[in-house]
């Protein structure tokens, strides 16, 4: 059966056939996460605000370009926002907030955790708003992967892929136990709000079913609460994949990464016929985005990141990778 998942939104923000940009929201926290730094001008600035962490792949500015948005609905709030990236995404996110003049209001606190993901480590830059974000020291610490990022409520991992530039892949993973039910949640009669957050730490920490909290005037217990907007799960997977060559290099760990996901967004900027363009500038093409969500044995196969070329003919792309692995889709405006 496949597990439940427990965000009550994922958006391919662009779709299939803009700057390739993933939302994932989970209800009742300000825990979103946002694959990739492109072009996001179809989230709201709450949304953006609601922003936990952003995962960068790399720094093409069809990845990156996103980022003031991103700095600027985050500005004002007392909140740390982590993104992680390759090598050099401190200097470039650094460089980036500090080409604009700021009022330095007393209530902004923004901190921005800058990690970038090399071989064998990881290094951490702490840019502070309060300190008028001043030249931040680097520390390095030891990183095996995958796991570059963690929650009380899920992992993310990372792996290198083989583009023209340095390049990740992400997969987001629930852990198991107890997770806000969306479709009940937005079906019940209680808002969601903080107290979701609260009902979870509870349900986790094995409180007595009978324990009561006050929720919009009204006393609920603990143990109706979780039968009403709660399941037990043992999580869903979601995999990120763009621009990398399909490569014996990298295809085990990106067969590892998905293995068994939800869902898989995978790159497919090429055509099968344009193979030789996808080589030289480090793409897949459609069978391959197929094979690779074949080989993990993945539920959904959703393809992005199709290079402007196929403008009208789409769909031959999608029936390219359906040969190869059938349950395949693509966000075609």
């Amino acid at each position: 059966m496949p597990a439940a998942r427990a965000f009550s939104t994922v958006t391919l923000v662009n779709g299939s056939t803009g700057d390739p940009v993933l939302y994932l929201d989970y209800p009742g926290a300000d825990n979103a996460l946002l694959f990739d730094g492109g072009e996001n001008a179809g989230l709201t600035p709450a949304q953006l605000g609601d922003l936990e962490a952003v995962f960068v792949t790399h720094h093409h500015v069809d990845h990156f370009i996103g980022l003031d948005r991103i700095v600027r609905a985050n500005m004002d709030r007392d909140k740390v926002l982590h993104v992680f990236g390759p090598a050099d995404t401190i200097r470039k996110v650094y460089d980036r907030i500090t080409a604009y003049d700021y009022p330095f209001f007393p209530f902004q606190k923004i901190v921005v955790r800058v990690t970038e993901l090399l071989p064998g480590v990881r290094r951490t830059a702490v840019l502070e708003c309060t300190k008028k974000f001043p030249r931040p020291e680097v520390e390095e610490q030891p990183w095996g992967g995958p796991v570059c990022y963690e929650n009380a409520d899920l992992t993310v991992e990372a792996v290198p892929v083989d583009h023209t530039v340095p390049c990740l892949a992400f997969a987001l993973a629930e852990k198991s136990g107890y997770h806000p039910d969306p479709a009940r949640i937005a079906a019940g009669a209680l808002k969601p709000g903080r107290w979701v957050g609260e009902v979870l730490r509870l349900l986790r920490a094995g409180a007595d079913p009978a324990t009561r909290l006050e929720i919009d005037g009204g006393s609920f217990a603990v143990g109706k609460l979780a039968g009403l907007y709660f399941a037990e799960s043992p999580g869903a997977r979601v995999a990120y994949v763009v621009d990398t060559l399909w490569s014996e290099a990298v295809r085990p760990g990106l067969v590892k990464l998905a293995r068994g996901a939800w869902r898989l967004y995978c790159d497919s900027f090429y055509a099968a016929a344009q193979l030789k363009q996808a080589q030289k500038y480090k793409h897949m093409v459609a069978p391959q985005a197929g094979e690779l969500a074949r080989l993990a044995k993945v539920e959904q196969l959703v393809l992005i990141h199709f290079a402007t070329r196929y403008a009208g003919a789409y769909q031959a792309l999608v029936d390219e990778a359906a040969a190869v692995f059938p349950r395949v889709s693509a966000e075609i405006g």
